[in-house]
């Protein structure tokens, strides 16, 4: 019997950023990420890059912080590429990947920071 991995770690050399994954093994960022056509992936994995080296994006147009909860230490934002949204988890140093879609209508982006959010908790147990 093998046990769950909770998190993914995206590339090798990148030890702060990781994926959620879920108890069926099942990794929503993941499999975002593979659906995408090489050009996004490869602007996703650069922007992931500047993440986990400390370099931050400085771009509106390529991130947005959705919720920051000082209280507990946590920043939930999302990563834009063109139609795209990564959204992501920062806790202490360490950047998770939570899942990806196409653009939500503004009205859905609270929707989407609370799956975020939850998938986080049920994965982290905070």
């Amino acid at each position: 019997m093998t046990e769950h991995s909770f998190f993914r770690f995206v590339l090798p050399h990148m030890d702060n950023i990781r994926a959620l994954v879920r108890s069926s093994g099942r990794c929503d960022a993941e499999e975002f990420l593979n659906s995408l056509d090489r050009r996004y992936r490869t602007r996703y994995l650069r922007y992931l890059q500047y993440l986990s080296e400390g370099i931050p994006i400085k771009s509106p147009e390529n991130y947005r912080i959705l919720r920051r909860n000082d209280h507990h230490g946590i920043l939930i934002a999302e990563i834009k590429v063109d139609k795209y949204r990564l959204y992501v988890i920062r806790y202490d140093l360490v950047w998770y990947l939570s899942h990806g879609r196409s653009k939500p209508k503004d009205h859905q982006v609270p929707r989407e920071i609370d799956k975020a959010l939850n998938f986080y908790t049920q994965v982290r147990g905070v």
